[in-house]
């Protein structure tokens, strides 16, 4: 895929008010031997990749096809990725606020491990607290 095809993705699974990403970085991300793009067909996932660790950037399901299981198909996904690529954990930031997404985090065992206050910048022009969390793979 062409990084204009994975940025049209990502502005499909993401607020309007909550882009952290341009074409830009897609073009640079692509360059780039410490990301990868993961996808699905109306999903996409952001990965920080380090020597031990798996750091989901972004993780996003197009708005019309939420709660059908894509998203964790996604993650199943970077779960095995993560597990060949050798990784010790995968770790992540979640809205406090985004119980789906928190939930599903939970469900495949991720715990919390900490909080950044005022993390996120939410749609009525103000911060919302991220939790941390982590799963671990060995």
């Amino acid at each position: 895929m062409s990084a204009e095809e994975y940025f049209n993705l990502y502005k499909k699974c993401v607020d309007i008010d909550s882009i952290q990403f341009s074409l830009e970085d897609f073009k640079r991300f692509q360059k780039s031997k410490n990301i990868k793009i993961e996808k699905e067909k109306y999903c996409i996932a952001i990965l920080g990749l380090t020597d031990h660790e798996v750091e989901i950037y972004f993780i996003g399901v197009a708005e019309s096809l939420r709660g059908r299981g894509l998203g964790k198909k996604l993650l199943k996904n970077i779960i095995s990725f993560s597990k060949y690529y050798g990784a010790d954990f995968i770790s992540l930031e979640v809205g406090i606020n985004n119980i789906p997404a928190k939930n599903m985090y939970l469900s495949f065992n991720f715990i919390e491990y900490g909080i950044r206050k005022n993390y996120y910048r939410n749609s009525s022009d103000g911060r919302e607290d991220a939790i941390i969390m982590k799963l671990n793979l060995n």
